[in-house]
């Protein structure tokens, strides 16, 4: 056993929709030198056949369990440096956080239109994430990654990362782990963001925000309210949202199952209704 593994920790508050969860064991990465620390958990999961999961930092998530059996370790290495308009972060770092630095004290606009994304720089890349028409593929340059298989950090540039729409290389890639990432934030990126459109379309109880990927030609939300009329559509203490019917929402004491429902209800529908496929946009995790 290792004497820094926490167990039994309780990772409710890690989810946006605030479903109970505990994990079995738990380990927090704060700095560089905890990758080291990372080359000996995979060990200890791999004798004691366990399963690993990472938290980026991300609340875009639902913890389809009560208690996961393996190990979850949460990236919470956190910093960043700016050097002729090269922003370099390391991958805990908030995003939200980062966008409202660059303002506040760069005067830097590039990145408000991230000034809600619920996540850190790692989950970000990772999925290619992105609003208001910027993406991280829109600023990309490099990224450190290190490999689990060799124990060694290398850099990594936008080819290797294939990034594509709400994807990468890295989602579902379990070797690498994203250590820091450099972002070009020299140019004015061209969007369109205003505060009151997103003050006036997010709802109030605790959400991950969208739940679904947009189809081609089309928007999710659009076909949920329009074609399938599932805004306000409840379980117990779950519901899609009569503001976003592309969000689903809990009071904070619905189960994983309750949202579980819902997720399955929109999808069925849509693809009874009007023969599309909805992708889910949040990640579910599972034992």
């Amino acid at each position: 056993m290792l004497n820094y593994l926490e167990q039994n920790k309780d990772i409710t508050n890690f989810s946006g929709y605030k479903t109970k969860a505990i994990a079995k064991y738990f380990f927090e990465l704060k700095e560089e030198a905890d990758l080291e620390k990372l080359w000996e958990i995979i060990k200890f999961s791999e004798e004691n056949e366990l399963k690993i999961l990472f938290l980026w930092g991300w609340t875009n998530i639902l913890f389809a369990f009560d208690v996961f059996e393996g190990i979850i370790i949460k990236n919470n290495f956190k910093g960043f440096e700016i050097k002729d308009w090269i922003l370099e972060v390391n991958s805990g770092e908030s995003v939200v956080y980062l966008a409202s630095k660059l303002e506040k004290d760069y005067g830097n606009l590039n990145l408000k239109p991230w000034s809600s994304l619920p996540g850190t720089v790692g989950w970000a890349v990772a999925w290619n994430a992105g609003c208001f028409w910027l993406e991280v593929k829109d600023i990309f340059l490099e990224a450190s990654l290190y490999s689990f298989d060799e124990n060694m950090i290398f850099v990594v540039d936008s080819g290797f990362m294939q990034f594509w729409y709400r994807t990468s290389f890295l989602k579902n890639n379990r070797k690498y782990f994203l250590v820091s990432v450099k972002f070009d934030i020299s140019k004015n990126v061209d969007h369109f963001f205003t505060e009151d459109f997103r003050l006036k379309n997010q709802p109030k109880w605790f959400s991950c925000g969208s739940v679904f990927g947009n189809p081609s030609g089309d928007f999710a939300w659009r076909i949920l309210d329009k074609e399938c009329n599932l805004n306000w559509t409840r379980r117990w203490w779950a519901k899609i949202s009569d503001l976003h019917s592309n969000i689903i929402t809990t009071d904070g004491t619905a189960t994983y199952q309750d949202v579980l429902y819902l997720i399955n209800l929109a999808k069925k529908m849509t693809f009874e209704k009007i023969w599309v496929e909805l992708k889910e946009e949040i990640n579910i995790l599972s034992n």
